[in-house]
C-alpha cells in the first residue's frame, strides 16, 4: 500500500480499529492498487467508504473492483477520496463531487531538512514560545500507554465545555488507543505543568510519514503557557530523528476567513512552515442510480 502513496486510513492498523468500533471492513487489491474501508449498511443508503483511498498507480484500474463489491453487496454507491488531484478520471466514471468527508487540503512539512532548517521555517510566535518552554515549566512526554488515552479526553472535555472543538467520542479514541499504541502505530504526547496535563496530542505513523491526529488543550493555562506549540514541536523533531520524511498536519482550510471554524487551527499548523497539499475531495460512484440520486436530493433539503 505505501508503495503506491497510501494514505494511514487505507492501513490494516487503522482497519483493526474500524473493526474494534463494529464496522464491517472490505479490502482489495492487486499489484499496482489497493483499497479497504467500512461498509455502511443501513437500510438506506447503503455505501462502501474508502477514506482517503484507493491507492492506486491508476485510479481507473480500480473501478471494477468496486463495482464488484457494490453488486455483491447491494451498494448504493461507493464513496471515495482518491489522494490525486486530477479529478477528470472521476467524472468520466460518473462519480459525483460531494461535502468532504476528511479535509480535502493538509499541510505537510518536510522532515529531510536539518534542524536548524526546521526552526527557520517557524513564525516568530511559535518560535517563541518553543524557546520559553522550558521557562514556563512545561515538561514533555510521549507514551505508547493506551490507558494514557484518557489525558486526552480529559483536556478534550475541558475545551469543549469552554466551546471548543468536541472532537470524537470517548469509545472512538479508546478503540484508537488499544489497537494502535501498544504496537507504536500511535503515540500520545503530553505536555504538562506542575504535575497536571495542560496540552495532549495524538500522532500516527506509517511508512516515513507522521500524521498529527488528534489534539487538545487547556482553554485557560495551556493557552497561557503556549504548550501545544513545543508539543507538536517535540512530535516533528521525534518523528525527524526516528527517519520520517513527512510530517503530515491532517487538515488545513486555506484563505479561511477570520471567524471560520478552521481559521485558527490552520494559522496554527502553517506557521511550522512547510506547504499545501491539495487532494481530489469525496466522490461518490452510483451503483443503484436511482437511490444514489434520491440520496441526494434528500441530503439537499
Amino acid at each position: 500500500m505505501h508503495a503506491l502513496g497510501g494514505h494511514f486510513l487505507q492501513s490494516s492498523a487503522w482497519q483493526r480499529v474500524q473493526k474494534a468500533l463494529g464496522q464491517q471492513v472490505l479490502h482489495d487489491r492487486d499489484e499496482t492498487w489497493a483499497w479497504t474501508g467500512p461498509l455502511r449498511l443501513g437500510r438506506f443508503p447503503r455505501y462502501l467508504y474508502l477514506p482517503y483511498g484507493p491507492a492506486a498507480a491508476s485510479l481507473r484500474d480500480t473501478f471494477g473492483s468496486l463495482q464488484r463489491a457494490a453488486r455483491d453487496h447491494h451498494l448504493d454507491f461507493v464513496r471515495i477520496e482518491p489522494l490525486t488531484a486530477d479529478v477528470s478520471v472521476l467524472r468520466a466514471a460518473g462519480a459525483v463531487q460531494v461535502r468532504p468527508v476528511q479535509p480535502r487540503c493538509t499541510w505537510v512539512l518536510d522532515l529531510q531538512q536539518s534542524e536548524d532548517e526546521l526552526r527557520a521555517g517557524l513564525s516568530a510566535g511559535h518560535r517563541g514560545s518553543i524557546n520559553a518552554a522550558g521557562r514556563r515549566g512545561l515538561e514533555l512526554s510521549a507514551t505508547n500507554d493506551p490507558a494514557a488515552i484518557e489525558v486526552l479526553l480529559g483536556l478534550q472535555r475541558t475545551s469543549t465545555s469552554a466551546g471548543g472543538f468536541p472532537g470524537q467520542s470517548a469509545e472512538y479514541h479508546r478503540a484508537e488507543a488499544a489497537e494502535l499504541m501498544p504496537g507504536g502505530d500511535a503515540t500520545l504526547y503530553v505536555a504538562e505543568h506542575d504535575g497536571a496535563a495542560v496540552a495532549a496530542a495524538l500522532c500516527f505513523d506509517w511508512f516515513g510519514v507522521r500524521y498529527y491526529a488528534h489534539a487538545a488543550s487547556d482553554p485557560v493555562v495551556g493557552r497561557k503557557l503556549g504548550a501545544a506549540a513545543p508539543l507538536v514541536w517535540r512530535m516533528i523533531l521525534d518523528a525527524r530523528a526516528a527517519g520520517h520524511q513527512l510530517f503530515d498536519f491532517w487538515g488545513v482550510e486555506p484563505g479561511a476567513p477570520p471567524g471560520h471554524p478552521w481559521a485558527g487551527f490552520t494559522r496554527f499548523k502553517m506557521a511550522f512552515g512547510g506547504r499545501l497539499l491539495e487532494r481530489a475531495g469525496t466522490w461518490e460512484i452510483p451503483a443503484r442510480q436511482l437511490r444514489h440520486r434520491l440520496y441526494r436530493l434528500a441530503g439537499r433539503r
